[in-house]
Order: C-alpha cells, then structure tokens, then sequence
C-alpha cells in the first residue's frame, strides 16, 4: 500500500474493501518503525477509523480490529455499541462489548466497566419492563471478576431488581437475587437488602394470593443476621398480610410452622410471637383466637411460653384486663406453659388499674408478689404497686402495701413514695394511721427525713387554703420528729415566702410557731412574721396591722434580733410614711425605735430609717424623701451615720438628672424653676462632710454620675448640673479639664460655635438649651463660666448677654450691677472701637435702668468715634444710633433726632447707613423727618455696588417706604429694585421681588386711591411669568383680572392639588399630569413645573406621588445644560421647597445646586452663583418666611 497516503485512509480502505492484511500491514509498520511515544497517537488514529467504520457499516464484527485502545476508547466504543444494541436487539453488539471490555489489560477496569454497564441495563430494565436486559445483566455480572465491585454493584442494583421483581411478579428473579446476597460483604447491607427482598416476595405472595410466597417471604426474613432489622421486616410482613386476602392463611399459624420447619428454632419463636401478636389484634372474635393459640401450644408444646409472653404484652400494652384473665387461664390450662416472670405480671396489672381507676387488680396479684423469693425485687414491686394505688386513690392500701417493702432506703423510689403517702396523709388528716404504719418502726433517722420532706413538701405544694385547714396534722407530725423546732421554722419560713399572712392572716402560722421550744428560734420565727406583716400592713396601707407587726416584734426576746426586726419594720414604715405624705407616722417610728432600743440599737435602727428614706426616694424620684433623710443626718452628727452622706449625695444626684429631664418632656417649656435645688443640696452636703483633700474628687465622682445618667438620656440638659459641680473645683487646670470632659459628646455643637474657649462653648451650649436663659440660676451659671473665659473680648460679649437677659426676666438690679461693673473695666480693652461698641451697647442696656447714666455711656462712646479708626468707625457710629435709640425710648423728653440724623450721615458704607437709618426712623415722629430719612434710606440701599446685597436691602427699605406712603419715594425703590431684579437669573427670586412691588403700589391704591397705582401694579402682576406668583397675587387682589389657566399646563397642576387632598389621585391620573408637565418646551420649566406638582402632593400628604414628582424635577433639571443654568434651577428648585417649608429636601436641592456650581470654571461667574445662592435664601427666610 501506498505509504504517502494518510492512516486513516489506509485503514478506512481495508476495513471497506475487505483486506485485513493491509490493515495487518499498517499495524505492523507502527509497531516495529515507531517509538512508543510516537505509537500512541498511531493507535489512536487506526482505532478511530475502526469504531467509525464499524458503525458506518452497522458491524460490530469490525470492532474486534481495535488495537491496544485506551480506557477512554473502550469506553466509548462500549457506550455506543450499547446503543446499538438496545436499539437493534442485536447480540453481536453485546458480544462486541464484552470483546472491547477483554482489551483493557487491568481486571479492575474491567470490572469497573462491566459493573456499570450491568447497571445500565438494569435500570433499562425496570424503566421499559424487558426481561432480556436482566437476563444480559446477569451474563454481565458473571464476568466481573473482582469481588469489590461485585459487592458494590450488587448493592446499587439488588434494590432495582427486587423493584423489578415485585413490579412484575417475576419470582425467578427475586430468587436470583436471593442467591446474590452472600456476595454482599457488611452485614448492615446485606440485612438491608434482605429485608427489602421479604417484602417483595411477600407482597408477590399477597398480590397474586399464593400463601407459599408469603412463607417464602417470612422464611427469607427469618434469614436476616441483623435482629432489630428482622423483627421489624417479620412484624411488617404478618401486618400487612392480615390487611390482604391471605389473611386466613396468616392466621394458620400451625400450618406457617410446619412449611418453616427448617428455620432455626429461636427465629422461628419470633415468628411465632408475631404471629400470636398480630393474631390477636386483628381477629374479630378474640375468643376465637384464643382457642386456636391454645390449640396451637397443644399441638407444638414449645410455643406455650412464647405464648403466654405475647399475651402479658397485649395485656400491659393496652390496659386491657381481658389479656390478664387469658394469662392465667392459659397457665392453669396448659401443663407445659410457666407463669412469665411477676415484674411482668405486675407491670401488665398496673397498666390495666390505672386505665380503668380500678385497684381490684393489684388485690389479686399481691399473693404472687408476697411468694416472691428475692426480697429487692419484692421491695420494687410493692412500690410501683403502692405508686399506682396511690394514684388511683386507694391510699390505705397503699400505705399497707408499702409497708411490706421495708426500708424506705433500700430504693429512692421507696423513699419518693413513702413522702407521697404521707403528704397524702396529711391532705386526709390520717396522720395517725400514717405513724402506725410507715413511721412506727423506722430508724429515727429515716423516720425525720420522710417527715421533713413530707411536710416542707406539703407546705410548697398545697394550696394555702388547705395549709390553714390542715395546721393540726402538720403540728401533730412535727411533734414525732426529733428536730420539730426546725422542722416548725423551716415550714414557716415556706408559707411566708408563698403569701401566706398577706391571703390567710399570721393567726394560723403563729398557732403552729409557738409550739417551737428553742427560745432563739422562736424570736427568729417571730422577726420573720413581725417584718413580713410590716411589709404587707405598709403596702395596704393597715395601720392595725402594722401596730400588731410591731407588738410581735416586742415579744422577742433577744435584743439584737428585736432591734433587727424593728428596724426592718421601721424601713417599711419610712416608705409608706413618704408615699402618703405622712411625717408623723415617721416621727412615730423613730420615737418608738428610741424608747424601745438601746442607744447603740437605736443608732442602727435610724441608720436604716436613712437608707431606707434614700432607697425609697431613688427608686420613686422623691425629693421629699432624700431631704427628711438629709435632715435626720444633720441631727445626728455621728460619726457612724456620715457614711450615708455619699449614698445620699449620689441619690440627690440621680433624682436630679431624672426630674431635670422630664422637665425638658413633660412639663412647660423653658420652666426650669428648682431644677437645681438637689444638686446645690448635693453640693452643701459634699462641702460640709468631706475633708478639704478630698472635695475635688469627691466632685470627680459626682459628675461621673451624671455622665452616665447622660449616656442614657444624651440630654444636653444634664450640662447645667455638670458646670456646676465643675466650677466648684478650685485648681485651674483641673477645672478645665472637667469642662472639657464634659463637653466631649457634643462636639458636633460645640464645633458650629465660633469659640474654641471651653467656658464659653460650655456657656453657648446652655444657652441653645430651649428656655434655660428664662432660668435665673443657670444664668447664674452662665455668668460664672463667661467670668472664666480667657478671652476679654468673649467675656464681655457674653457678660453683656447675661445681663441682656437679666433684663428681659426683669432683674434689674442684677443686670445693673453686671453693667456698671462691665464699664469699671472697659479700659481693660485695649482696641478703641471695641470699647466704643461695648460701651454703646451698655448705654442702649442702661438706658431702661437708669437713663442718666446711660447717656452718659453714650457720650463717652462718641468722643472715641474719633481712634475708632476709618475701618470701624461706621460700625461704631451704627452702635452709636442704636444706643441713642433706645435712650429715647426709655426717656420721654425731646429727642435729638438732627444728631442721629447726622451720625447716619456719617457712615460712609450704604448697609450700615440703611440699618442706621432705619433706627432714626423708629425714633421720628412727624412725617417731615421720616419722610427725610426715607429719602436717605433709598438713597443709601441704592448706592450698595452689589446687587446680592442690594436686593434684599431694597426689601427691608420698602418696608418704611411702603409705611410712608411718599409716592416719590416708593417711585425710586420700585425702579432700584426693578433694575436690580434684572440681574437675578433664579426666577424664583425675581418673581418675588415683582410680588413685593405690586403689593406696594397696591397698598398706595388702597390708602392714596390712585388709579395710576392700581394700574402699574395690574401692568406688574402681568408682566410675572412664575404662574405660582401670579397665581397668588390673582387670589390675593380683586383687582386683577384672572389668567384663563384651563388648558395650561399650571392649570393642569392646580387642577391637581384637590385631586390630591381628596386622596382619589389614580395611577392614570398622575400618568396624564406627567405627559402634560413633558409638553413643557424648557427643561428648566418642567422641572419648576414637577417641583410646584411636589408641592401640592406633599402638602395633602400624598408622598408616593411626591416623590415621584420630586424625582422627575431631578431628571429635568439634570439634563438642562450648561452648567450655570442647571445650577440657577436647582437653585430656584431649592427656593421655592424652602418657601414652602419642606427644609429637608431643600437643603438637599441647595447641595446639588452648590455640587454643580463648584464644577464652573470661570471663578467669577462661580462666585456670583455663590452669591446668588445665598441672597435668594436670605430673601426667602427674611421677607417670605
């Protein structure tokens, strides 16, 4: 053959044409010119063209050339010769198969394979229901020759078969597989599969009513080494047999015995068990089967005992007596049969007296257990005998029964019993009968402790209406006990702690308590009575109780255990003292605690009436509480008592942080009166019982309180208690530390605050308390703190303040005091235009004080005008006309008004001429000077070179030019601020701005009657394209005509807001406002258009379709370019949620707003936008707002 041609070639043309010695050929040319690496691939092509040619030509003949092939290829030449073979019938692919399987050179591989195709064919099997694919499985598995995989395979496929056995009633292959199982190699398995296999057979048996396939099935289980998974698997088939129609040949239990008479004979006597068993449940007629089980033992001897036990089974399992009978009538009937053992008859009786309640049972059995040899054995049963008469309530039975037993020690159970027998003697009242014949006899020793546990058992679990009923039988056992004081004490100490005088009174527990003998623990039995009926007198408010309480504690003997029962009497009078505002009952108590003790007793007794007022008055928050025990320390200065000062302090404290909070809660705003009188009392208490040393860390201790009182509440509030305790310590550093301590967690306040001074943050954070400045003592408190600021400049200022404040609540003397001490030491400030402000500012504070004094302030600020400096001296002349001002409040003589006028003059920058102005216009009363001033005014706001800062000028001056009603005037503020809205690029803003005018020129129509008024203000309203500004100027003026808003697109949102108030806004109708909000040809006006829609859906609390809206506005105005125009709508988008109060997303809108702006370039433009911002804001919160 021509070797240029391919080998594939050449091997495809021998194989179809038919020459096998070309193939021989070229398998000879690769094993004798190739290496062997080179020979691998050789082989790999050959084979390749051998399994493609064998298929192509449907002849698995062909497959027999393979040579030396890999795992891989027989595998995959075996998978798809399998195919054939279940599509074709074909034995010549099988045969195939096993030919490729015979040229893998490790027996294990092979195996391996031929395991799994075995298992393929059976899976086959059960899937299509074809017999012949078990028959080759079985061939298959003939050829594995390694015993693991046998086993392994066996184990995967024995279950299908059995599957495929039972499905189709093929008992040739259940016995096959019965004939596999030894090949199986662990026992669990091979038990598994065999109890798998019973069933089958049995159920082939049922199916097709052949009884000798139910035997067969019982015989393959009685084969089962494992005895659970036997038992088990011959229990199921004889229940599940009496459920078919074999269920008369089931019950031939003598014929089953005779065709299983090969099987062992223990196995067989558990089939005969289940047998029986099943028998006997499952036969209508019960004596009937008893007849034939008689029969049976009879006929096969063997089988009585086995009998008998089924029948004591049935007897103890189901309660039934019939079972019992049977058991003896069967014994007496049946010479080879013996009684079952008598822990099983008793077992089987006690089951049957407790279902039916009937002890007639337990009679007959005694005698058995009487004969019984083994004394243990007998002891146990007596006491499960005894047990179930107890229960079933025979209870002198069973305490004669359990007499027979013994020594309650010889079993715990004896023992357990015998404390039943007895509390159930008690509950009978037949303690006597109990004596004769359970305690008479015992040991001492055994005897007390079943009285012990009996009667502390009694005491816990019966009610204490049958405790009081059945006090004789308890005091008649405790007498036979050789410790019955004890005994008496601990049942005492039982019925307090379960309520027994709070439901029943102390008569009944005293009647038993006196018959202790011991004179000691009588007095503690009559401490624990006296202090339990103080507790319940003073919780019921029983004031005879509590005398009686006390007169039982006067009969105790010993004199520190009297002491102590009085003091702890006195604890419980003290607190219903204190909550029904009742001091004479506590006066009571100390003057009977003083004539009764010893004065050492007595000292006790008060020190617990203290720690009992401070425990009381923590856990209730009672002040009133805390000063009673702070007054009883001061009259008793001993030494043993000062240790409740710090108790007391801490209590204070404690109650203090609690009530200055709930004042911030629950009572009226800015109320702190008395907020903090107990810590000031605290404060006294600390200073005067602690050595000088320790004052400082005693004040250390105090405030660590509070701070964790803060960790819970984080109450800023809790710092006025804090800085006064702080400023109580005298080293510097230390004090400032503690300050500082103390404003750590609020950093987030104190930051806002331009102050890096811990006296004066300290100072500012009391001041944002919400009605703390209202409260003389923490302005007190604040006047210590700004006195240690470092600063001269934030001392002053905030001293000044202080007094402000003063005033305000109307303490003029303090605020004067304050302000004269101020200017005794202005000097101290060493920057002249400071001290002219400061001194402005004094004079404008005195000047509702003492007048005189105060113009004389205000003369000496004006001769420092001069060193002010050019910088300052407008600020100083602006502080100058202020003063004045409210000198000529305060004071009615004439008013200088030229020299105001002057000073306004004066100033040189046009804000600070305007605020000036507009203080010498409050103080004018004819109209020729105000209308000179408002001439002034206008001419200053309109000189402000920046229009940011010019526009909302111009709106504070149109409130005095509106008020004037100087046409000439309102003229030059409507054109200022008509050209200065022209430079504003929000709309928003400048729409407001028209509003403000138009509302001028309609008030001058109103007052003046001007026509000319009226229609430049109706030209105006006109001329405002922001539809929500003319909208509201429309509802606000009759005078102007109404825009047809139907069909606008605004219309369309007005026409929405009812649809929100009503709630009835559907998804269809907010889709329809939405495609009428997108036909808006600007982004920026849909995006207004959305936000005014956010508006009014948030206002009637519609926040779904809010949000929406809000979100839709975010889109538009995100799209809108350039830069500066997306940031003047966000901006104007900010402005109009703003003036409608939704801060929260305003301030939101205002971020993005100033987000876009910081990527503007140009800095000029960047800063104007800024500027913007922040006027339009300004204007919003000062002129909308």
């Amino acid at each position: 053959m021509d070797k240029s041609i391919p080998i594939e070639e050449r091997v495809k043309s021998a194989v179809t044409s038919g020459r096998p010695a070309e193939l021989e050929e070229t398998l000879r040319e690769i094993s004798t010119t190739r290496t062997r690496k080179g020979k691998r691939p050789l082989y790999a092509q050959v084979n390749a063209a051998i399994t493609r040619a064998a298929f192509e030509r449907g002849d698995p003949g062909i497959l027999n050339l393979i040579t030396e092939p890999t795992g891989e290829e027989v595998i995959e030449a075996s998978r798809c010769a399998m195919a054939r073979y279940i599509d074709t019938a074909d034995e010549a692919w099988f045969s195939a198969v096993f030919a490729l399987v015979g040229k893998i050179n490790r027996k294990g591989h092979q195996s391996a394979l031929l395991a799994r195709i075995s298992r393929d064919l059976v899976l086959l099997a059960v899937d299509t229901g074809k017999k012949q694919y078990i028959e080759t499985a079985q061939k298959t598995l003939e050829a594995i020759s390694i015993r693991k995989y046998r086993s392994e395979f066996l184990s995967e496929t024995i279950p299908l078969l059995i599957r495929y056995g039972e499905e189709h009633r093929n008992i040739e292959i259940l016995h096959g597989v019965l004939a596999m199982l030894p090949e199986i190699k662990t026992l669990s398995e091979r038990s598994r599969l065999r109890a798998g296999l019973a069933r089958a057979i049995a159920g082939v048996g049922m199916v097709s009513e052949d009884p000798d396939l139910l035997i067969q099935g019982l015989s393959v289980a009685a084969g089962i080494d494992q005895k659970v998974q036997r038992l088990s698997t011959i229990s199921g088939i004889v229940n599940t047999a009496w459920r078919s129609p074999l269920k008369a040949e089931i019950a031939d239990i003598e014929n089953i015995l005779d065709s299983l008479r090969e099987t062992r004979q223990e196995r067989l006597a558990e089939i005969v068990a289940r047998l029986t068993g099943e028998l006997l449940d499952h036969h209508q007629d019960r004596e009937d089967a008893y007849r034939q089980i008689v029969e049976l033992a009879a006929k096969k001897p063997w089988t009585a005992r086995i009998i008998v036990h089924e029948l004591l089974a049935r007897a103890e399992r189901s309660g039934d007596g019939w079972f019992f009978e049977k058991v003896f009538e069967f014994g007496a009937r049946n010479e080879n049969s013996t009684l079952p053992p008598i822990e099983g008859i008793v077992s089987a009786g006690i089951t049957i007296a407790t279902r039916s309640g009937n002890p007639d049972v337990l009679h007959n059995i005694l005698p058995l257990v009487d004969d019984c040899s083994d004394k243990a054995t007998a002891a146990t049963l007596y006491q499960r005998i005894s047990e179930t008469l107890y229960r079933v309530g025979d209870f002198r039975q069973a305490v004669l029964v359990l007499k027979k037993a013994g020594n309650p020690h010889y079993t715990p159970a004896l023992f357990r019993t015998s404390i039943k027998l007895i509390i159930e003697g008690i509950h009978h009242n037949e303690t006597g009968f109990i004596r004769e014949n359970l305690l008479a006899g015992e040991v001492n020793g055994i005897a007390d402790s079943l009285i012990q546990q009996a009667v502390t058992g009694f005491c816990m679990e019966c009610s204490l209406d049958e405790a009081a009923g059945h006090m004789p039988a308890i005091k008649e056992l405790a007498a036979v006990h050789q410790s019955q004081d004890w005994l008496l004490l601990e049942c005492g100490s039982i019925l307090l702690e379960r309520g027994f005088i709070q439901e029943k009174g102390p008569a009944a527990l005293l009647d038993i308590l006196n018959q202790i003998v011991d004179p000691g623990l009588r007095d503690e039995a009559f401490s624990k009575i006296a202090v339990e009926m103080a507790r319940i007198g003073a919780a019921r408010n029983d004031r005879r109780l509590l005398q009686d309480s006390t007169a039982l504690a006067c009969e105790i003997m010993e004199q520190k255990r009297r002491a102590g029962a009085l003091a702890d009497i006195v604890n419980h009078v003290a607190a219903l003292a204190i909550r029904e505002d009742d001091p004479d009952l506590l006066q009571g108590m100390r003057i009977l605690s003083t004539s009764l003790l010893a004065p050492d007793q007595c000292m006790i007794a008060i020190e617990n009436i203290v720690q009992g007022l401070v425990t009381y008055g923590v856990k209730h928050r009672s002040l009133q509480a805390l000063d009673e025990a702070a007054r009883i320390l001061v009259q008793n200065p001993e030494t043993h008592l000062q240790h409740l000062r710090e108790t007391l302090i801490e209590g204070y404290i404690r109650v203090g942080c609690t009530h200055i909070v709930d004042c911030r809660s629950s009572v009226i705003r800015g109320s702190f009166e008395g907020i903090l009188e107990p810590f000031e009392t605290a404060l006294t208490l600390l200073k005067t019982g602690a050595p000088p040393s320790e004052i400082q860390i005693r004040i250390t201790d105090c405030i660590d309180i509070m701070l964790k009182q803060m960790q819970d509440s984080r109450d800023a509030v809790l710092v006025i208690p804090m800085a006064l305790f702080s400023l109580e310590i005298e080293n510097e550093h230390e004090r400032t530390a503690m300050i500082q301590r103390i404003l750590t967690p609020f950093t987030e306040q104190t930051q806002e605050f331009d102050s890096a001074d811990p006296y004066e943050a300290t100072a500012y954070l009391l001041e944002g308390i919400d009605g703390a400045t209202a409260s003389l003592p923490v302005l007190d408190l604040m006047h210590r703190l700004f006195k240690h600021t470092a600063d001269l400049y934030s001392r002053y200022s905030g001293v000044y303040r202080v007094a402000s404040a003063y005033l305000v609540l109307g303490e003029a003397e303090r605020a004067e005091s304050i302000i004269r001490m101020l200017h005794e030491t202005i000097d101290e400030i060493p920057d002249p235009a400071v001290r002219a402000i400061m001194l402005s500012d004094l004079a404008g504070l005195m000047a509702g004080i003492e007048p005189g004094a105060a113009r004389d302030y205000l003369a000496e600020a004006e001769r420092m005008v001069g060193s002010a400096g050019e910088e300052r001296e407008d600020l100083v002349r602006k502080h100058l006309v202020y003063a004045f001002r409210e000198i000529c409040a305060a004071a009615d003589g004439k008013k200088d008004l030229d020299w105001a006028i002057e000073q306004g003059r004066r100033i040189e920058d046009p804000v600070d001429r305007v605020d000036a102005l507009s203080a010498v216009y409050d103080m004018a009363d004819e109209p020729a000077v105000r209308k000179e001033v408002v001439s002034m005014i206008c001419q200053a706001a309109a000189g402000i070179p920046s229009v940011y800062a010019r526009l909302p000028m111009l709106f504070y001056a149109a409130r005095f030019v509106g008020a004037s009603g100087d046409e000439d005037a309102i003229e030059r503020i409507l054109e200022n601020m008509e050209r200065t809205a022209g430079f504003i690029r929000i709309p928003f803003i400048t729409a407001i701005t028209q509003l403000r005018m138009a509302g001028m020129l309609y008030h001058l129509y109103r007052t003046t009657g001007s026509i000319s008024a009226m229609e430049r203000a109706t030209a105006i309203a006109s001329a405002i394209e922001d539809e929500r500004i003319r909208y509201i100027l429309m509802v606000q003026n009759d005078n102007i005509t109404p825009d047809p808003w139907d069909g606008t697109v605004y219309g369309r949102i007005l026409d929405s807001r009812a649809g929100f108030r009503r709630g009835d806004y559907t998804t269809k109708d907010v889709v329809a406002l939405d495609r009428a909000i997108g036909a808006a040809p600007d982004r920026m006006k849909r995006a207004i258009y959305y936000t005014e829609a956010y508006v009014f859906a948030r206002d009637a609390g519609q926040h779904q379709i809010a949000g929406r809206m809000l979100d839709c506005a975010l889109k538009e105005a995100g799209g809108i370019r350039p830069l500066l125009r997306r940031a003047i709508a966000l901006g104007d988008m900010a402005c109009r949620l703003h003036a409608a109060c939704y801060d929260d997303r305003a301030g939101d809108l205002l971020d993005l707003a100033v987000n876009e702006v910081l990527n503007i370039r140009d800095r000029a433009t960047r800063e104007s936008i800024y500027d913007e911002l922040d006027m339009s804001i300004r204007i919003i919160q000062e002129y909308w707002l």
